[in-house]
């Protein structure tokens, strides 16, 4: 039997929330849309780290970034851990990514063959996937006070014109969008199989879309938070700290706006909607190409955004709007089209089910599963916990979540500990750690946590990285000011 290819397609910063396959009502994803209705969408997956470089380590290599000692937006994690590259690799497969992976350091590959959209100046430090190589984004955090009013962040999510085309510049101008077409467009039936990953920067802020793509969503009953006025002093630890990271307090106002909350949303359903566009372009390629009987087609995101969700933006928390992540996979005729699998999944059970698809053994010790089985009318293990981590910029200390059926419990080491029934309340008001009708399950879930991680190795670990980190990055700001002054 002919091997199938695989297409991987991947956004940043998308909570399954604002797509149609998932219950929105605004219409921005129907491409992707048809694509759940032609295959098997996963309705609770989860990413294992809610900030783009860790989470995209992990997924790659199928293992915790506690593991790979990858923390923070300017972690490299080592070239020996096999990735799901390497397992497509093993098998014969071509493999070439376009776009945005956030390898941080030397090896931009990790695995695959060829890497595109590349116009990249090492002298400015900016990797092909239109982010730094170098250690730019080591802020101190995980036991040290992480620094304060960031502005740019909170900046990035009112509507003030500095940050127009950005994010748009990459995924069009950069030409992580069109290399992507000229590859695939090379593919006729027949050729050789390949792993090919299409990695876009939409819906991922600094918020723009043009104007005739917002218009769309003008007057649609888009899903705009009603925020009550003393949140802020609800906020737990984590939450407390990661405000104080993102933004100057004068931006929470600003962003809280009325009229900025409209803005904010319509443009994020815009980039969301140009994102589909692009990945609705792949899929016609497949059909004109006579591809799709034979190539199975995957997608997901990195994470989440709260995008004003109780006042906060970006992600780092562990609320579903910033850990949960669509899970698509598509293969018609072979998968079981417009099936839903309910139980708990995550990033990592990618490459276990890449090394199913290819016919490889996954690499050992990893604690994913394969997804196929539930794709092809299987059972999962409905009782497996699944965990997020997050040790980076912004907090004090290692926070986990772990995660099991309709209960979520988080810990924040040294700290507080949470618990929240997503069947009575999925919008994660209530915490219920000391409801004694739920000690048993929290409890489960702590011993859980505690048998995979050791928080007091992670926070040791976290730190001294991001020490040595700060001191080289220390090093590269002398060195370029020597160098301008014998300029």
């Amino acid at each position: 039997m002919e091997r199938p290819n695989v297409l991987f397609i991947m956004s940043d910063s998308l909570s399954p929330h604002y797509m149609g396959a998932y219950g929105d009502v605004c219409g921005a994803t129907p491409n992707l849309d048809k694509l759940a209705q032609n295959g098997v969408v996963f309705d609770n997956a989860y990413c294992n780290s809610p900030l783009c470089t860790p989470s995209r380590a992990s997924m790659v290599t199928g293992r915790y970034v506690s593991e790979l000692g990858c923390y923070d937006n300017a972690n490299e994690f080592a070239s020996d851990f096999p990735s799901m590259a390497h397992v497509f690799r093993r098998a014969g497969y071509e493999t070439a990514l376009s776009g945005k992976m956030h390898f941080i350091g030397h090896d931009q590959y990790h695995g695959f063959d060829l890497r595109m959209a590349q116009e990249t100046d090492y002298s400015t430090r900016y990797d092909p996937a239109c982010y730094r190589i170098a250690y730019d984004w080591s802020w101190p955090s995980a036991g040290n006070s992480p620094p304060t009013g960031r502005g740019w962040m909170g900046g990035s999510y009112v509507r003030d014109g500095q940050w127009d085309n950005y994010t748009l510049h990459y995924d069009r101008d950069v030409a992580i969008h069109k290399e992507a077409v000229k590859y695939l467009s090379s593919k006729k039936e027949g050729c050789e199989p390949f792993f090919f990953c299409a990695s876009y920067h939409h819906p991922h802020n600094p918020f723009y879309i043009p104007e005739n793509i917002r218009e769309k969503f003008k007057g649609k009953d888009l899903p705009i938070p009603s925020v009550p006025g003393d949140m802020r002093k609800r906020y737990g630890v984590m939450e407390g700290w990661l405000n104080d990271f993102h933004y100057q307090p004068e931006y929470f106002e600003r962003m809280m706006d009325k009229e900025n909350l409209q803005w904010l949303y319509e443009t994020y359903f815009g980039m969301t909607y140009d994102m589909d566009s692009n990945a609705g372009e792949l899929l016609d390629i497949l059909d004109a190409n006579g591809l799709r009987d034979n190539t199975i087609v995957v997608f997901t995101s990195d994470h989440g955004d709260m995008l004003a969700q109780r006042g906060m933006l970006q992600k780092r928390v562990f609320y579903e709007r910033a850990v949960r992540v669509p899970m698509i996979l598509s293969y018609p005729g072979r998968y079981n089209s417009g099936a839903r699998v309910s139980t708990n999944i995550s990033l990592l059970d990618l490459l276990p089910t890449f090394a199913d698809i290819a016919g490889e053994p996954p690499p050992e010790g990893l604690p994913g599963e394969s997804l196929l089985p539930a794709a092809t009318g299987g059972q999962m293990d409905e009782d497996r916990v699944i965990f997020c981590e997050y040790h980076g910029e912004g907090v004090h200390a290692p926070c986990f979540m772990a995660v099991k059926g309709r209960y979520k419990y988080i810990y924040v080491h040294g700290h507080e500990e949470l618990l929240y029934d997503l069947g009575k309340d999925p919008e994660e008001f209530e915490n219920i750690i000391t409801d004694a009708g739920y000690s048993a399950i929290a409890d489960e879930l702590q011993n859980a946590l505690f048998d995979q991680f050791d928080p007091d190795a992670v926070a040791r670990d976290a730190i001294n990285r991001q020490r040595n980190r700060r001191y080289i990055y220390q090093m590269c700001l002398n060195e370029n000011e020597r160098q301008k002054n014998h300029a």
